[in-house]
């Protein structure tokens, strides 16, 4: 298999909508592995959301809220040396899709490149997006799996970076807005001084806590809940 050209930690360094400003305000942390990868992204409101909040939400806000975290898997086609397209599976999601999410891509430079994709609003009208993305860490990047009959998870670390996204294993796929949120967690962690901190996520939008850290994915024996990927 190749060398995944997007390996690594990157940072959303801003997103336009249409011919709209260019919006920088939101933290945003992706990890890529070879395969799989998770995202999680600061609040853009604040206060709990909750179905009949989102519900109430402009398509731009739904937009926003359903990807505050979402791992699955990644793959890539490359057309030319600079331009292709991407397209990631959200397999864990607050509102997991039944369709994949796929952009086309063109880099910048070895550690820089722009993602520029599109979105439906609620009357069916397509939204060109484009997203400016920096590479802060270049590899190599470890993943673990949670597998539990309450619970699936997806966490990857890059150097001093991690993401842990975690939620019920049966959550509804989205075709239509919320009725209910499944139990869901998506946190960026960092290791300051050798201690992992949380730095933004779902905790303080969503009612449940997510009972894991960093700190466990590399405890010892054979029955802890998190494992490697093969």
């Amino acid at each position: 298999m190749a060398a995944n050209p997007f390996l690594g930690a990157w940072q959303r360094r801003s997103i336009q909508f249409d011919a709209g400003p260019v919006e920088t305000a939101q933290r945003v942390l992706w990890i890529q592995g070879q395969t799989h990868f998770g995202d999680v992204r600061s609040l853009p409101f604040a206060g709990q959301l909750t179905p009949a909040r989102y519900r109430a939400m402009t398509w731009r806000q739904r937009f926003d809220a359903g990807l505050l975290g979402f791992a699955g898997n990644f793959t890539w086609i490359a057309e030319s040396p600079k331009d292709g397209i991407c397209t990631w599976q959200h397999t864990l999601a607050l509102t997991p899709r039944l369709w994949p999410d796929s952009s086309r891509y063109h880099w910048l430079s070895d550690h820089e490149f722009l993602e520029q994709g599109s979105c439906l609003d609620d009357q069916g009208q397509s939204h060109r997006f484009e997203e400016h993305w920096q590479r802060i860490h270049s590899g190599p990047v470890q993943g673990w799996k949670l597998d539990q009959p309450d619970y699936r998870g997806q966490a990857l670390v890059a150097g001093d970076w991690a993401v842990l996204i975690v939620t019920a294993p049966h959550a509804p796929q989205m075709t239509q807005p919320a009725d209910s949120f499944a139990p869901f967690s998506a946190t960026v962690w960092q290791r300051v001084n050798g201690t992992w901190r949380s730095q933004f996520g779902t905790a303080d939008a969503l009612a449940w806590d997510c009972p894991w850290t960093p700190e466990h994915l590399s405890a010892g024996g054979c029955d802890r809940p998190w494992q490697p990927w093969d």
